[in-house]
């Protein structure tokens, strides 16, 4: 294939990954949303978070991408990583579903176009079908369903037979708001109306996930070695294609610190310069500091660069080892 066609096809891809990003941006600002663009690694393509967006409690991770069969493992695993340190809801933005108003859930994220992004921010009640591996789901409101059944006198064995489920089920159903299969939905509604459907928010797309919790390794004690923080009070999140190496949170959740690794063996220092100013942008929406493990002989030069940008050193611990 001629490298001008190939070269046509990635100009392509950029102008549609930029365009996707900025109708993203729009439609978080319209919103109410703080954010920030996270630029590292410099290429697209190697990059697993685009965007970090805050709003009173709501915590966003965003990446952006223009094909959705070309999700990478190490994306995920960062975007899962990350937002489980930071209490946020990972989101992939793509341009290729195929339906708009349907959540996807793929592999513990959740992707979706930038018109049922727009739609779950603004409570639209066009966004109640979650779609996963075992097919599709709809949000019930227990609350409704349990005035309803009781206005139509219903037992939770009657309701049960009718929806085609276990006491069990229906008794859970009705404790707290949940996903549940379209066919036992379309039964449910049958009896008690379409009034007992909710629509998909921030939050409970957040609670339909685990939050990770990460193992203990020899690397994530080395590293609380050389912070100098005690393994039994704080976790360590390994981010592997952004801007931090890694997110060091306590336990209690009252310490947050993105920690960039800088080591010139694997990268230069205009790169660590450049991973500590992109980090830097995450502690703007997100209370935490930035801790940066270099050489004593680059720290120095690293914070007189860090100053030239304009960095705030207030925020950044630089930790030095041999």
């Amino acid at each position: 294939m001629p490298y001008k066609i190939l070269q046509g096809g990635s100009d392509q891809r950029k102008r549609e990954v930029k365009l996707l990003l900025e109708r993203v941006k729009n439609i978080l600002s319209r919103h109410g949303y703080s954010f920030e663009v996270i630029n590292y690694p410099s290429s697209y393509r190697e990059r697993s978070i685009d965007l970090v967006a805050v709003r009173n409690g709501d915590r966003l991770l965003l990446r952006i991408k223009v094909g959705i069969k070309n999700v990478h493992k190490e994306e995920v695993s960062d975007l899962i990583n990350a937002s489980s340190a930071i209490n946020a809801l990972p989101l992939i933005l793509n341009d290729e579903i195929t339906y708009d108003n349907v959540v996807h859930e793929r592999d513990g994220i959740y992707i979706i176009s930038d018109k049922t992004l727009n739609n779950i921010l603004r409570n639209s009640s066009d966004v109640f079908l979650i779609q996963k591996r075992s097919g599709l789901y709809i949000r019930i409101n227990s609350k409704k369903l349990e005035r309803i059944k009781s206005e139509k006198g219903l037992s939770l064995g009657e309701l049960a037979l009718s929806s085609g489920v276990s006491r069990r089920m229906v008794f859970d159903y009705l404790r707290s708001d949940c996903n549940v299969s379209l066919e036992v939905a379309e039964r449910l509604i049958e009896v008690l109306g379409e009034d007992i459907i909710t629509p998909i928010t921030v939050e409970s797309l957040k609670s339909g996930l685990s939050k990770v919790v990460p193992e203990t390794t020899m690397e994530s004690n080395k590293l609380l070695s050389i912070l100098e923080l005690d393994k039994d009070r704080a976790v360590v999140y390994k981010i592997n294609k952004s801007a931090p190496d890694y997110i060091v949170i306590t336990k209690d959740g009252c310490e947050l610190s993105f920690v960039v690794e800088g080591d010139i063996s694997k990268i230069t220092m205009k790169d660590v310069v450049r991973k500590i100013l992109e980090t830097e942008k995450l502690t703007r929406v997100i209370p935490s500091d930035i801790k940066t493990i270099l050489g004593r002989e680059l720290r120095d030069p690293v914070l007189d660069e860090l100053s030239v940008y304009g960095a705030n050193l207030n925020k950044v611990t630089i930790v030095t080892h041999k």
